[in-house]
């Protein structure tokens, strides 16, 4: 599991979706400040990349969870490799929102 940890942050920082920047810190939506980010939306635009990281989820949940009977990720960073790890696991997918939807449906 650790190993899985360490090739999914090694392929982040191949990707550059990590950045650091310590003297100009992000501001997080929440409105914290850090020095590091990471954009996983990053490792989209990499196929290697991308599938691996998928392959590599779908390990740690085979072997933490029993029986997964769905998958959920994160609007907006996490929608698309949550659905590649859904769909390699032939399971529904979902996605949360930080709140309520004002437009379209409202769902």
């Amino acid at each position: 599991m650790i190993n899985h940890i360490r090739e999914i942050a090694e392929l982040l920082l191949q990707s550059k979706a990590i950045k650091l920047e310590p003297a100009k810190p992000f501001q997080w939506a929440s409105g914290w400040l850090s020095p590091i980010y990471c954009d996983n939306r990053i490792t989209l635009s990499f196929p290697d990349i991308r599938s691996r990281i998928r392959d590599l989820i779908v390990e740690l949940i085979r072997t933490g969870f029993a029986e997964p009977n769905l998958i959920a990720g994160v609007a907006t960073g996490a929608i698309a490799q949550g659905a590649l790890v859904a769909d390699r696991l032939n399971l529904p997918f979902v996605y949360v929102r930080s709140g309520s939807k004002r437009h379209g449906r409202k769902n």
